[in-house]
């Protein structure tokens, strides 16, 4: 991986980075979600993820410009959610 870093904090776990590949960020994401189900807590910040990538998610924190604009269930919800605004696809 081109930049990877990890540090450990009192039993947390702090994971960046950047730079991956398709396949490197799938794998990233399968642990991260493999954790969740372990009862980890898991914060994940991620830049246009392909479908496969996004269906691991249970919920998002979609920012604007910093300004919050969803928080909620992933999946189809967020469509449902901007549909309501005129904003559907």
């Amino acid at each position: 991986m081109d930049c990877f870093k990890k540090e450990l904090e009192d039993d947390k776990i702090f994971l960046w980075s950047s730079g991956l590949d398709a396949f490197q960020a799938e794998k990233v994401m399968e642990t991260l979600q493999k954790l969740a189900q372990d009862g980890h807590t898991v914060i994940c910040s991620i830049h246009q993820p392909r479908g496969s990538v996004y269906a691991k998610f249970d919920d998002i924190v979609l920012l604007t410009e910093g300004t919050l604009v969803y928080a909620g269930p992933a999946g189809k919800e967020p469509l449902t959610y901007f549909g309501n605004f005129g904003l559907g696809l």
